[in-house]
């Protein structure tokens, strides 16, 4: 029930003050005591709705969309947020955006007010410079299809949020022509925001000098005039800045350059004039003709941007003060910045047992084999460690590799790599009796090359070698064989111009491409945008390391003058690697009663450098002991010819007599001897290390001393076991 008059209180109130009276003291029941809050919203167009959220003790929570008293309220403070509103097409904000208030118990209710205002969005546009009636010429085109013409200062209200472009043109009046300053900008616009823009018009003198940028690139190795090859994020850069003038003079101005990252300036360099003069026309023959400032690699990052301005300070007088920015529009140029992972590359000392000859590669000068790939290749880091002395029982290293030498140690140095189960590209480092003829080959589009100690030349040949690892073909120039048909430059020039930022040396267009057979070589803009998209589709650290070690069989062989050659299987434990795709060749594995263990097409693996043109191929193959256990028999077939291994010997299993002899020699190493004719290749480990020091052939091989004890795979063509047996003291 209800009821009037300035004496009735609610009933609860009413006997709490009853019980007060009789009972003198608390322990009797009380009636909850309440407030109330009056919130008052101005400012909204009829029809509008208010964004008020009010929030108090005890989880109170409400919205309020008009002027209203909200009653029953628990005393206490509460807090009121009010957000913009958008209506008929505008937005209107509130004042203030929050606020807090206390609600005491009583009638009379606490007040709040938010007041609402017309959130303008849009863009002012001032333009200056010009002589009285003298009307400006800005066009300002935008979202929706926005486009108006202005002669004068103006403003723009209720703009669709965007990018707004500016675009000014140069005007005449009183016999003078007035440039614009800058000629083209854009403008964003921001809901409930007013962007601005300004355009300042100075005074055309007819025949007075004037100068300009005409072109700006920052190179890491190599460059187009129109900075077309993509950066390496984290690696040292050189920027060239070209500003020309129209007509003879003497004039030294300097160029200002900032560098953004994300939009916002990072830092500003300041390049004084290289010469007595500013060129007529852009010149990138001389670094004296451009100018020039080493950029540091922490510069060098996704979202870098560069704006340049010549004669930033206005020393020199210009017929035209509005042309000195580069670009025109006075917007920060934007630089394609790749990130690119490490090159990691482990090096493999080889020694040829037919001579003694070893490739010398070292911790201690492992990093000189990489100094021109760290020049020329688009490469911010690398890591590279050294394998234990890997020993080879082939023929000795010859200068045309017509006894295939070259060839078949690459083939083991890649079986190694895939024997170790590593995501690192292998180099094998070899130390020929010559000192002209072959000096590396390598697979195309694989990660194992083979290359000769004789630095410094050693490094361009890796550079070489690498190129072929990340894909690339030969440049047309010299014998190269195979040459890449794509080349876009005759006879395989750089066709553009180079630069060594080490030492800022110019590398003129006619430089050879460090992919041919020609000097002097230094790397094109075709090669290092190949190298750059290659490394990015096969990261040298691959999906492959998620596979597991676990047993496999390693496939191996090559294709040598048109002859498929198998070499030895052996049952490693590794993690697996398998063709990339088919191909007219395959190799098969398969049962004494026929069926098949396993069976893969493929394409053997074209090589580098190579004059007798040989094809290789290594793969693991997943295969668990008890499918192993199956096997008798593998069959290389391709282009109607093929080979069988057939395991017929038997291989020693534990505990029987190891079927080797071993024993010291004069030269502090240690003989291997065997039964060949058993066992026609051998699998060598460190047996502490587990590192392969060889794959051994012929029933005999000699190795260092330095291990104490070896772990032994024998082969019988098809299947394997290994043994372990201790180095002879002496």
């Amino acid at each position: 029930m209800t009821a009037t008059g300035s004496w009735f209180r609610p009933l609860p109130l009413l006997l709490s003050s009853v019980l007060l009276a009789c009972g003198g003291g608390g322990g009797g029941p009380t009636g909850p005591v309440t407030g109330s809050l009056a919130v008052a919203v101005s400012g909204l167009p009829g029809g509008a709705s208010a964004a008020v959220s009010v929030t108090g003790p005890g989880g109170f929570a409400r919205n309020v969309t008009g002027t209203e008293t909200i009653p029953n309220l628990a005393p206490g403070g509460y807090s009121l947020a009010a957000s913009t509103v958008t209506f008929g097409g505008s937005a209107f904000a509130p004042t203030p955006v929050s606020q807090s208030v206390t609600v005491s118990e009583g009638d009379t209710p606490a007040a709040a007010a938010v007041a609402y205002t017309t959130v303008v969005t849009g863009l002012t546009v001032t333009v200056s410079g010009l002589p009285t009636g003298a009307s400006g010429d800005v066009t300002v085109t935008g979202p929706g299809g926005f486009s108006q013409t202005i002669t004068a200062t103006q403003s723009f209200n209720d703009l669709t949020p965007g990018s707004y472009t500016l675009t000014a043109n140069t005007v005449s009046s009183g016999g003078s022509d007035y440039s614009p300053n800058p000629p083209s900008q854009t403008a964003t616009v921001t809901t409930g925001s007013v962007a601005t823009a300004g355009v300042s018009y100075t005074v055309v003198v007819p025949g007075a000098l004037n100068l300009r940028i005409d072109g700006m690139y920052l190179t890491q190795s190599v460059q187009t005039y129109a900075g077309a090859v993509p950066l390496v994020q984290g690696r040292d850069g050189y920027l060239r800045v070209f500003a020309t003038a129209n007509q003879s003079n003497v004039a030294t101005p300097s160029v200002r350059v900032r560098f953004y990252s994300n939009g916002v300036l990072a830092q500003t360099m300041t390049i004084n004039a290289p010469g007595l003069t500013t060129p007529l026309s852009p010149d990138e023959s001389s670094l004296s003709k451009s100018w020039n400032v080493a950029v540091p690699a922490a510069l060098i990052q996704p979202n870098l941007s560069i704006l340049a301005d010549v004669d930033p300070t206005n020393v020199v007088a210009e017929a035209n003060e509005g042309d000195n920015h580069f670009p025109v529009s006075a917007t920060p140029l934007a630089m394609d910045v790749r990130t690119t992972s490490s090159f990691n590359v482990r090096f493999v000392p080889v020694l040829q047992s037919v001579n003694g000859q070893l490739g010398n590669v070292t911790s201690g000068n492992k990093d000189q084999f990489l100094t021109e790939t760290m020049k020329v290749h688009p490469l911010a880091g690398y890591s590279a460690d050294v394998h234990a002395q890997f020993t080879t029982g082939q023929p000795a290293l010859d200068a045309s590799n017509s006894n295939g030498a070259w060839t078949n140690i690459l083939s083991e140095v890649n079986a190694l790599r895939i024997s170790d189960g590593s995501p690192r590209f292998y180099y094998g480092v070899v130390n020929p009796t010559y000192s002209s003829g072959v000096a590396g080959i390598g697979y195309v589009g694989g990660k194992t090359a083979i290359g000769w100690d004789n630095l410094p030349s050693g490094a361009e040949v890796a550079a070489h070698e690498w190129g072929h690892n990340w894909g690339r073909q030969h440049a047309p120039c010299g014998t190269a064989g195979n040459p890449d048909p794509s080349f876009p430059y005759s006879g395989g020039l750089i066709g553009v111009y180079g630069l060594d930022v080490g030492t800022a040396t110019l590398k003129p267009p006619s430089t050879s491409d460090l992919m041919g057979y020609c000097n002097p070589e230094w790397i094109s803009d075709y090669t290092y945008t190949g190298v750059l998209d290659y490394r990015a589709a096969n990261p040298d650290v691959s999906s492959a390391l998620s596979e597991a070690m676990q047993p496999c069989l390693l496939v191996w062989g090559r294709i040598e003058n048109g002859q498929p050659v198998l070499e030895p299987a052996f049952e490693i434990v590794t993690r697996p690697s398998l063709p990339s795709k088919g191909g007219e060749y395959s190799v098969e594995g398969r049962a004494s009663d026929g069926s098949r263990v396993f069976s893969l097409p493929f394409t053997p693996a074209e090589v580098g450098d190579d004059p007798q043109q040989g094809r290789l191929f290594a793969f693991a193959i997943p295969l668990p002991i008890d499918r192993a256990a199956r096997l008798s028999t593998i069959r290389l077939a391709g282009r109607g010819r093929e080979v069988i291994a057939r395991g017929t010997a038997s291989v020693p299993q534990a505990g029987a007599r190891v079927p080797l002899a071993l024993s010291r020699t004069g030269t502090g190493r240690v003989a291997l001897q065997w039964d060949a004719v058993a066992h026609p290749m051998l699998l060598v480990r460190d047996a502490n290390t587990g590192q392969i020091i060889s794959f051994a052939r012929g029933g005999r091989v000699e190795l260092p001393a330095s291990h104490a004890e070896l772990s032994v795979g024998f082969s019988n063509g098809v299947r394997s076991s290994e043994l372990r047996v201790a180095v002879p003291s002496r």
